[in-house]
């Protein structure tokens, strides 16, 4: 029913700078995920709460398909976890909320882990 095409990152990410000059975020190499800034402010209440975000399941179905080995998803997941607070900043601006006392609300969140 359906054709999937198979996810190669380095082949997709060429395609989408070369051919349609697709823009890069300016606080993470990653290209999946960047979007409109809720995706950094998510996925920092996910890891700082949970132990874990949506990276580490994207990498993590990544390993199991075989496509990159669990090394190398560690490697990535260490790059990607990093708070990417020049978004979070201007994400919270955009939808009204001050910056400064957010973060102090999540951090203070009891941890998961």
């Amino acid at each position: 029913m359906f054709d999937y095409y198979r996810w190669d990152e380095d082949e997709l990410e060429q395609l989408l700078h070369n051919e349609y000059g697709w823009e890069k975020a300016i606080d993470t190499p990653t290209t999946w995920r960047i979007g409109d800034g809720t995706a950094s402010f998510y996925n920092y209440v996910y890891y700082t709460v949970g132990g874990f975000s949506e990276y580490d399941t994207f990498r993590s179905n990544q390993v199991r398909e075989g496509m990159i080995t669990r090394e190398r998803a560690l490697e990535l997941v260490n790059i990607e976890n990093r708070p990417r607070y020049e978004t979070l900043k201007w994400y919270l601006e955009i939808v009204g909320l001050d910056f400064e006392p957010v973060i102090k609300v999540v951090n203070s969140i009891p941890k998961n882990y």
